[in-house]
């Protein structure tokens, strides 16, 4: 490709991170590669989440903003809110759960919601989540887990380098342990989506 074309639509300083154009080409595949699993996590993670509190909470926790959550959650709420009501959208449950971004939902396994991630909620959510004598699994765990994943799926969303990135290396296993956590098909289904 030309210089002029590269540097017009591309730019050198997106370049400047890639050893070559070839290495910015196979960030651009392998970015690509992730985008099916990625999705099937997101979806499926808020979904259970949502399954989960509607059986606590109520069937319009999200809406009702339910007095668990923390300012930062209320926040993202009132944005989607926001969102919802630009676009002359009916504001209902399920619109507005879909409206909430993965950072909202993976924010609900920080440190705040200690008491509201015990490990019978959690095994609400996840429902192949392991017994605790075979591998010991709780809030701090996957909300590390979910904190990687959630990191490497925004640089894949705002197209940054995910290629020969170290911290990267095992993503892939994460990504399939928490689908497997939520349930064995699910991962299986993200597997054939992936491979097909």
């Amino acid at each position: 490709m030309d210089e002029m074309i590269i540097e017009k639509y591309i730019s050198s300083a997106r370049l400047s991170k890639y050893s070559s154009l070839d290495e910015y080409k196979k960030n651009i595949y392998l970015s690509n590669s992730f985008y099916i699993p990625l999705s099937i996590l997101e979806v499926s993670l808020r979904n259970a989440i949502n399954s989960q509190f509607i059986v606590f909470y109520g069937q319009n926790w999200i809406l009702n903003e339910a007095q668990f959550l923390q300012r930062d959650a209320l926040e993202k709420i009132a944005q989607a809110k926001m969102k919802l009501q630009s676009r002359n959208e009916t504001l209902t449950h399920a619109k507005l759960t879909a409206e909430l971004t993965f950072g909202f939902w993976t924010s609900l396994f920080q440190k705040p919601y200690d008491k509201t991630m015990r490990l019978q909620t959690l095994r609400g959510i996840f429902s192949n989540l392991p017994r605790t004598e075979a591998k010991p699994i709780d809030r701090k765990t996957i909300s590390a887990k979910l904190n990687h994943i959630r990191k490497f799926r925004n640089r894949i969303f705002h197209f940054e380098k995910i290629v020969n990135k170290e911290e990267f290396n095992n993503i892939e296993h994460d990504i399939d342990e928490i689908l497997g956590f939520l349930h064995a098909d699910i991962v299986k289904f993200s597997r054939e989506m992936t491979h097909e």
